[in-house]
C-alpha cells in the first residue's frame, strides 16, 4: 500500500463525483483538515472509514487502498 497514491485516488474520486473536501469529510465522519491529510498520504483512513469510502463511491476498499502500484490510478 503506498500512501501517496491512495492519496491521489481518494482525490480523484472525490473531484470525479464533484465533492468538495467538506462534503467528503461530512459523509464518511472525519474533519476535512484529516481529509485532505489522507489526500496529501500523510495520514490513512482507519478500515472503518475505508469501507464508508468505497460504499459512497461505489468502489472497493481493495480499488482504492490495493490498487496494482504500478497504475496511478484505479480507473485506468
Amino acid at each position: 500500500m503506498n500512501p501517496k497514491k491512495n492519496g491521489q485516488r481518494l482525490r480523484e474520486l472525490r473531484i470525479a463525483h464533484g465533492m468538495s473536501g467538506a462534503a467528503f469529510a461530512d459523509a464518511i465522519g472525519v474533519t476535512e483538515s484529516a481529509v485532505y491529510m489522507y489526500e496529501s498520504g500523510e495520514r490513512t483512513p482507519r478500515d472503518d472509514k475505508k469501507v464508508a469510502i468505497a460504499k459512497l463511491y461505489g468502489v472497493t476498499v481493495a480499488e482504492i487502498f490495493f490498487a496494482d502500484e504500478t497504475t496511478n490510478s484505479c480507473f485506468e
